[in-house]
């Protein structure tokens, strides 16, 4: 039966009512409808928003913009959550297997000029690893781990590629030094070696290469000599440095030492945890991108399917840079490093979509955790969406897939307001290494 004409306006008006209701009840980002939960880094935070599944993970993964201050506060009360709640005690570290072993060192001995030789490199290349909040942060684990029985105490595993050709040089002879003299002629291959880390690094990769393989067909007289763990750090090492010639991508280089850790360093029934730059955590590849945290989720490794990723977002935080990295305008005029503001994700590089909306719901200065993957939450539907400024190089953008949800990445979000930069760690400067 056909409706008056008169009722057909009435009608219509009803159905766009309905219409602009239900677009009003869609939520317009990921974090929309998502719990959230304010931490206070000035005690330790409860991370009330972690239910039992999250402890069952395996890995833990939080990812950062290096050069903030306020994640190392995160990362430390993190970490001691961890270890409280699901026994984390193997921290995977974004540093060398020769920087791994002496911050190892340090947490045992307390020795300042360990912790110097880690920081080194770093101090000298201008890296924003080198600051004073990361080595504050590393005595602080090394006091919690004197609160702790030796069974739970937090050791470092580096998976990252050569960081310190010397240090390495230094790792190499520590390994040699606890066993028996190596037969002369592969003695003399990793002497080479290691002369050439200390002089001309590039010559490295293929004595490197060369002496692996002279150990390996050696294999029962190399073991004998140097015992069979120092053996199979020796050759680690050595990989690492073929990688130039072997496995040039970096999240590839990554993965293959994540892979050789777990029975290289007895971590196949350990839980893990680390702090990571943004981009290795992701566990979807996207668009442009791959990432350490993809190459574990998609392995056949048992359990590692049982991976967490909590990505940081920032708004009004500043970010310790080298000042000459920068564009003349953002230098702190005759300063080596400048605290840079640029480079939050509400602008004005870098806009995610639905991050003002989130900001109005949080209060300045505030650390908020936002679980993404709480049973039907938009994040389960919604890809995540970032814009970039006109100009940005590719190669500084991470384009996510618009179809896959944002669950597929991450299942956490951290934003983080109005943080400092980290303090560069420059002689005679408050928590340089040696000054208490």
């Amino acid at each position: 039966m056909s409706l008056p004409p008169f009722f057909r306006p009435m009608l219509l008006g009803a159905a766009l009512l309905l219409a602009g209701a239900a677009r009003a009840q869609q939520p317009d980002s990921v974090f929309a409808d998502a719990p959230r939960e304010t931490l206070d880094l000035a005690s330790p935070p409860r991370f009330a928003l972690y239910d039992q599944a999250f402890y069952q993970n395996k890995v833990f993964l939080l990812g950062e913009s290096h050069g903030v201050q306020r994640l190392q506060d995160v990362d430390f009360a993190l970490l001691r959550h961890l270890n409280q709640r699901a026994g984390v005690r193997r921290y995977l570290a974004e540093v060398d297997c020769a920087k791994a072993y002496y911050l190892n060192e340090y947490l045992r001995t307390g020795d300042e000029a360990t912790l110097a030789r880690v920081f080194a490199s770093w101090v000298r290349e201008q890296a924003q690893w080198g600051n004073a909040d990361f080595v504050a942060k590393i005595r602080r684990i090394r006091g919690l781990n004197q609160t702790l029985p030796p069974a739970r105490r937090i050791q470092f595993v580096g998976i990252d590629g050569v960081q310190d050709y010397a240090l390495l040089a230094d790792y190499l002879s520590d390994q040699r030094a606890a066993g028996r003299p190596l037969p002369p002629q592969l003695a003399a291959g990793l002497d080479s070696v290691q002369t050439a880390l200390r002089a001309t690094p590039a010559l490295a990769t293929d004595l490197a290469l060369r002496t692996q393989r002279a150990l390996r067909q050696a294999a029962p007289a190399a073991r004998r000599a140097l015992g069979r763990q120092a053996y199979a750090e020796v050759l680690h090492a050595l990989t690492n440095l073929g990688y130039a010639r072997t496995l040039p991508g970096r999240e590839q280089q990554l993965f293959a030492n994540y892979q050789a850790a777990l029975p290289l360093w007895h971590l196949t029934h350990e839980k893990l945890y680390g702090l990571w730059g943004l981009g290795h955590v992701p566990q979807q590849k996207g668009l442009n991108f791959s990432s350490l945290a993809a190459y574990i989720r998609q392995s056949t490794l048992p359990g590692h399917d049982k991976i967490v990723s909590i990505l940081s977002t920032y708004s009004g935080c500043r970010m310790l840079m080298a000042s000459a990295g920068l564009p003349a305008p953002w230098r702190t005029p005759g300063q080596e490093f400048t605290a840079v503001d640029k480079f939050n994700h509400d602008g004005p590089l870098v806009r995610l979509q639905g991050i003002a909306a989130l900001k109005a719901r949080t209060l300045p200065g505030s650390t908020t955790l936002v679980r993404l993957d709480a049973p039907g939450t938009a994040a389960h539907r919604l890809p995540v969406h970032i814009t970039y400024a006109p100009g940005l190089p590719a190669s500084q953008q991470m384009q996510f897939d618009p179809a896959q949800p944002a669950t597929a990445y991450v299942q956490y979000l951290l934003l983080v307001r109005d943080s400092e930069a980290v303090a560069p760690l420059l002689p005679g400067s408050a928590g340089a290494i040696g000054q208490r």
